[in-house]
């Protein structure tokens, strides 16, 4: 059987493992999938995003219609959580802004040490496969 003449294709040149990483390599760009957290939309609404984040949450609530109506439902609550603490009934006892101001005034207490942490000491052979069991799990990701 003979091969029929066909044109020969000329092969493309080897590319260099720069020249490759340049081809394959796509601008970078925003792609966040995930909606925002509600601490997130709070934060948004309350204006204590740093700016980065702020922008990040901008670009995304331009594509986003439902965390859109989230930043909406939370504006709205703060508002009316705004206008409903006018009486003086409703008021924070003094007692509890008091020690709320002591806490950022305060110095940071100690905690445990590894060696004061209470941890369960496996007692039998079963408690044992068990302990081995949730570390291959931790380590695992389940």
């Amino acid at each position: 059987m003979s091969r029929p003449n066909l044109p020969r294709i000329p092969r493309m040149p080897k590319m260099t493992r720069p020249a490759r990483a340049r081809a394959t390599r796509r601008p970078r760009e925003f792609a966040s999938v995930e909606h925002l957290s509600p601490e997130a939309v709070a934060a948004f609404v309350d204006g204590e995003l740093t700016d980065l984040a702020c922008h990040r949450a901008r670009v995304h609530l331009v594509h986003c219609a439902e965390c859109r109506a989230e930043i909406e439902r939370q504006r709205g609550a703060s508002e009316w959580l705004r206008g409903s603490n006018i009486g003086e009934d409703v008021r924070a006892p003094h007692e509890l802004l008091a020690r709320l101001a002591g806490i950022a005034s305060a110095p940071p207490r100690s905690g445990p040490d590894a060696e004061s942490t209470p941890t369960p000491v496996p007692e039998g052979l079963l408690d044992k496969m068990e302990m081995i069991l949730r570390a291959v799990k931790r380590n695992q990701g389940h």
